[in-house]
C-alpha cells in the first residue's frame, strides 16, 4: 500500500513558524504514504478524514479507529507507521538538508507507532509518551502505549535510550524492549512480552488489509481479517512471546 511520496522543497523551521498567527497557513511536515479504512486528522475542532497522499500538518493528532492504520512519510524518508486505535502527534519538525539544526519530537498518545529514522542525524528525533522520552540511536523502533500511560519501546534495529518518569535513563539495544509505568523508572531490558507483540503484529496485519475507495490489498477481506485477529488474540492469550 506504498503510495509516491509528495516531495516538499523546503525548509521547515516550527520552532519560529509556529509562533504565527493563528489564521496562518497549516504547515505542512509529510504525506500520507498508506491508509487503511478509518484515519481521522484533527487540528483543534478540525476533523478530517486522511486519504493516500494527503498532506499531515504540524501538530496535527493522527487518530486511527479499530481495525484501521496509517503509514506517514516525511521529507527526510523518516516513516511512521500508526496502529489501530491510536493516537500520535507531530510536536515538532525542523528539517534542513544541508544544516546540522534538523529536529522531530513525536507524541505517541495512545496504541501502537513504529518509527523509522531518515537521513536526519540520530540526534534530532525524540519521541514521547506520557510516561517516558525516548532517544534515537539511529534505528528501527515501535512504541506501544496503554490507556493509562504505561509505555512499552521495542528496538528492532539499531539502540534506544529511554528516560521513564523517575530513575536513571535506560539503552535499549536490538531485540529487547523496556516498559515505564506512571511514576516508576523505565524496566531493565527484557525480550518484549506476549501482550506488546500481539499489539505489533496487529497493527503489521491491519497495514495489509483492503482500504476501499482509499487502495488497499483486496486480497484481504473481512473474514479473513476476522480470522486473523482471532489468531493475534489467542497468542496474546497464551502468552507465547515468540
Amino acid at each position: 500500500m506504498q503510495a509516491g511520496f509528495i516531495h516538499f522543497g523546503l525548509i521547515l523551521s516550527f520552532s519560529v513558524l509556529a509562533m504565527q498567527p493563528v489564521k496562518a497557513e497549516k504547515l505542512i511536515v509529510g504525506a500520507a504514504a498508506a491508509v487503511v479504512r478509518e484515519v481521522e486528522g484533527i487540528s483543534g475542532s478540525d476533523v478530517r478524514r486522511l486519504s493516500i497522499e494527503d498532506k499531515v500538518f504540524f501538530n496535527e493528532v493522527i487518530s486511527t479507529k479499530a481495525d484501521s492504520a496509517s503509514k506517514i512519510q516525511f521529507p527526510d524518508d523518516t516513516l511512521l507507521t500508526v496502529g489501530p486505535d491510536s493516537k500520535v502527534t507531530i510536536d515538532a519538525f525542523v528539517y534542513d538538508p544541508n544544516a546540522k539544526n534538523s529536529r522531530m519530537v513525536v507524541n505517541a498518545t495512545l496504541g501502537v507507532a513504529r518509527f523509522v529514522t531518515g537521513r536526519m542525524g540520530s540526534a534530532a528525533y525524540q519521541i514521547k509518551t506520557p510516561t517516558s522520552t525516548i532517544g534515537v540511536r539511529g534505528t528501527i523502533l515501535t512504541v506501544t502505549v496503554e490507556e493509562d500511560g504505561t509505555s512499552s519501546a521495542i528496538v528492532e534495529n539499531g539502540s534506544i535510550v529511554v528516560q521513564g518518569e523517575t530513575g536513571e535513563p535506560v539503552e535499549v539495544t536490538e531485540g529487547l524492549s523496556t516498559t515505564t509505568e506512571p511514576g516508576e523508572p523505565a524496566s531493565e531490558p527484557a525480550p518484549p512480552d506476549a501482550d506488546v507483540e500481539a499489539d505489533v503484529a496487529e497493527m503489521d496485519v491491519t497495514l495489509l488489509l483492503d482500504g476501499g475507495e482509499q487502495g488497499g490489498n483486496d486480497s484481504v477481506d473481512d473474514t479473513e481479517l476476522l480470522e486473523i485477529v482471532e489468531e493475534v488474540e489467542q497468542t496474546r492469550a497464551a502468552g507465547c512471546g515468540c
